[in-house]
């Protein structure tokens, strides 16, 4: 309390300094004075950190009964004390006031941590994803964002993409990895200049986006490094090698936080994608299904895997450079954990063969094995139908 009073100009510190009689400190805190509303303001913030309980339950109902208008101007102001900013936002339910404090660039990180990970309203959340600057300054607000379960995949996928577009402007990880073949995953192009057929609008649309990125040269992400065991493929390597080598690195992962952990999902090697595609955080295991150097067999082995994260396979099913592959549909509708309304989506483009097996499965949800039954037997009878003319 004692420097936020010391900083007030001598004509407010005047109705706060604990020092004077309690009444009018006490009228003070009822909005009893004649100043400036915007002055008021921070007199009363000054009040309900006065030790009197009653002064300041005063000051924390006359603050809360002033109008959206008065507060703005004062979370407009650059000026403005950092911890007054911090205490409006952890006591406001006003998004007009709460839009003030995110937009103002003087408000803390930790400020806007708070809001990113306990404010569930989509507007609010949008402003912070939409800071780029602060995203890629701030891990804090990375890691609050990722306990936010009302972030959109939209605004996810937005995120990830920062990060993908700064570290390819620092040379860390250049957009176009060499393609794969979605079959065999031998390598069909290795030019740098390639570019993949396959790209959807959505990640091109990202891509034309970067030049945002012009006047931002520093972010958390330069100062995160990796070890070559993370990083570097290796070659073909006994199971048991494989094993013990994955046991290690999931032991280095599990000690890293959140934003080292996106990172690394973007950067790092087939095995680190491996632990990290099965991450219980979903921007982590969303990024190391978005690394530019995820190839097409993993795509299947993640689609078929029944310990894959939900968010991870609802990504591939909406993913059309992805689900063009047969097998990855197959993965799909087969998987327990793919969401029903997706899975469904795919069981028309399934062959005879695979509908069959798939009316059998005992694992995936009944409304997707009787879907199966009932095409694969609409199918044969339209074939018998067929032969008979």
């Amino acid at each position: 309390m004692a420097d936020f009073i010391s900083s007030l100009p001598d004509y407010l510190r005047k109705f706060v300094d604990p020092s004077l009689p309690k009444e009018q400190r006490l009228n003070a805190a009822r909005g009893l004075i004649t100043i400036p509303p915007k002055d008021l303001v921070k007199v009363l913030y000054s009040l309900i950190l006065d030790e009197d309980e009653e002064i300041s339950r005063e000051a924390k109902a006359s603050l809360k009964s002033m109008s959206d208008e008065v507060i703005g101007t004062v979370l407009d102001d650059t000026s403005t004390s950092l911890k007054l900013l911090d205490y409006i936002a952890r006591n406001t339910t006003s998004e007009f006031q709460l839009q003030k404090i995110i937009l103002n660039p003087s408000t803390n990180d930790d400020t806007i941590a708070f809001l990113a990970e306990t404010v569930h309203s989509t507007p609010i959340i949008e402003l912070i994803t939409d800071d780029q600057k602060r995203i890629l300054r701030s891990e804090v607000i990375v890691e609050a964002l990722t306990k936010n379960h009302s972030i959109s995949r939209s605004k996810l996928d937005r995120v990830i993409s920062v990060f993908k577009l700064y570290l390819a402007k620092k040379g860390e990880a250049p957009i176009n990895y060499p393609r794969y073949d979605s079959k065999d995953d031998s390598i069909v192009d290795v030019s740098e200049d390639a570019i993949d057929s396959d790209l959807s609008s959505e990640d091109e649309e990202e891509e034309a986006k970067s030049t945002f990125l012009e006047d931002i040269n520093e972010s958390f992400l330069d100062g995160i490094d990796f070890s070559n065991d993370l990083t570097e493929e290796t070659g073909e390597e006994i199971d048991e090698a494989i094993e013990r080598k994955r046991q290690s690195l999931f032991h280095k992962i599990k000690q890293m936080n959140v934003p080292t952990r996106i990172k690394l999902a973007l950067l790092g090697n087939r095995e680190a994608r491996a632990i990290l595609l099965r991450d219980s955080n979903k921007i982590v295991a969303v990024s190391a299904l978005k690394s530019p150097r995820v190839t097409g067999m993993e795509i299947i082995l993640i689609a078929q895997s029944k310990t894959a994260n939900e968010e991870v396979l609802r990504q591939i099913a909406s993913t059309r450079r992805w689900t063009r592959n047969y097998q990855v549909k197959v993965a799909l509708v087969n998987n327990p954990k793919t969401q029903t309304s997706l899975a469904l989506r795919f069981i028309r483009h399934l062959r005879d063969k695979e509908l069959q097996a798939l009316s059998k499965n005992k694992d995936v949800p009944g409304v997707i094995a009787s879907s199966a039954m009932r095409l694969y037997q609409q199918r044969i009878e339209w074939k018998a139908g067929g032969r008979k003319q």
